[in-house]
Formats: C-alpha cells, structure tokens, sequence
C-alpha cells in the first residue's frame, strides 16, 4: 500500500528508533527519504506531538507517530515497546483491519489575504512580539467586530481544545465540526466573558500593536511576524491531517514521563 516513507526524528532521543524503523524498510524493500517530499505516501514521525507539529504542515499523507516516551505523544500511536510490530502492521496489512486512518480538522491563515505555509493542527496564536506586552486587536467574529485586550487570541480545533485552550480557560470541544476562540489573560473585550464557539467561517484578527507575531500549534519554527494594521484571517483548511491509529475511533493517549 505504501511504497515511499518520510522518516523524521527527534535527535536527541530518536535516532535508535529511527535506525530500526530503517532497517523495516529496507528488509521490505520500502524506499525512504529524509527531506524529499514528493510522492511520499507515509510518514514516520518519531517523537512527541511536537515533532508532528512541526512537521505535518508540509505533509498531506497520513503520518505514524512514534513516541520513545519522554514527551507528551496525544496523536502517537506507537511507542518505543510496539513500533516494529505497528510499523509491519501498516507496510503489510490492509486499512480498516489492522490500522485505521483518522482525519481531523486543520487551520489555515492568511496574512493581509497572503497565505502562509503552516497550517495549525491544534491551535493558531496571534500575540504581541513579547510575552510582558498586551495585544491591542480588533476581533470579526460571527458578523461582530470587537476591541480585545489580552496576552494573545488563540483560535483552536476540537483536537487543540484539549491542550493550550483548555489551559486558558477553554472547554474542551464535544462537537468534532466545531471550533473555538480564546483569550489568553484577557483584559478586556468580548473574549473577557469566555471562549466563543462556532461552527465554521473566519475569524479575523487585526493587529492595532507596532508589532506581534501569529505562531501556529506552538512551534518556533512556524512564527510569522506581523505589524500594525496587518489583518490575520484564520479558517479551517480544506486539507485535514491524517493520523494512523489502531483504534477505531480514536481516543489519543497523553503520556510524559521524565
């Protein structure tokens, strides 16, 4: 079924992984790159979510992820006791019978209508350029435009209401085709009152700071800058990630452990 493999590790703890996952591959015949996407119809992530984060933007195949076990892994399916077995599974088994495929909603963002290159799997932060500052914005919500003071805008999936915006306040999400958006330490605005749900459509952002930042799922490498009057407009993508899992419907397991 899979016949090109995306392999990507963590390196300071995935490497061992990474050679055995090599050694699968070759004993299969499977061919497998490291930084060529094209025609690539796996992905192998080794690591915690992070490492997925940091990756799926670019990816549009479904993607295994391996956690070795000192990170967070909600979306990794496979860790550093079952990974040969579950990797076999999929090289040699059929979908719906030994690993499923899961979709789940992601986030696109446009900057002054320009689209930028990282789609937010949990979540989409527009925030001032320093932690220590308030963000000055203008919300356009649900046809209703508002002043909002606060540390940041979060604009999350029911996947990402688990995570950063649960930790702000937000309730995690039941209805998997809705979506959220937060303050982060509000001061004032309509986002003071709670998180707003909706079911679809753009939420805009535009920044009334000299300067702040949109970072999708948390990732340093996934930062675009942005200045005053710049307009940030995050909606659902129409490309969803795709995790294997072996579960039929996904539950997702957090684990970390130091």
């Amino acid at each position: 079924m899979f016949s090109k493999v995306f392999i990507n590790s963590k390196n300071s703890y995935g490497r061992d992984i990474k050679r055995r996952v090599e050694k699968i591959l070759n004993s299969l015949g499977v061919e497998h790159v490291y930084e060529n996407l094209h025609d690539v119809d796996l992905a192998i992530l080794i690591g915690g979510d992070g490492t997925l984060f940091g990756n799926q933007s670019f990816l549009s195949c479904p993607i295994l992820g391996i956690n070795p076990g000192h990170s967070v892994g909600f979306y990794m399916a496979a860790n550093d006791k079952d990974f040969e077995n579950k990797v076999r599974r999929i090289l040699l088994g059929k979908e719906g019978k030994d690993f499923f495929i899961q979709k789940f909603p992601r986030l696109e963002t446009r900057i002054n209508g320009v689209k930028t290159p990282y789609i937010g799997m949990n979540d989409v932060l527009v925030s001032p350029i320093y932690v220590r500052r308030i963000l000055d914005s203008e919300l356009r919500l649900k046809g209703k435009k508002t002043i909002e003071r606060n540390s940041g805008i979060l604009v999350y999936t029911p996947g990402g209401s688990h995570a950063y915006a649960k930790s702000a306040g937000a309730k995690p999400l039941k209805d998997s085709k809705r979506f959220g958006v937060v303050g982060i330490a509000p001061y004032c605005g309509r986002l003071k009152r709670g998180e707003i749900t909706f079911p679809g459509g753009i939420v805009s952002v535009k920044c009334l700071n000299p300067e702040g930042e949109v970072c999708a799922d948390g990732q340093e490498c996934q930062v675009t800058k942005i200045r005053e009057g710049d307009v940030v407009t995050i909606k659902q993508s129409n490309s969803p990630v795709r995790i294997i899992s072996f579960e039929r419907n996904f539950s997702g397991r957090s684990h970390c452990k130091k």
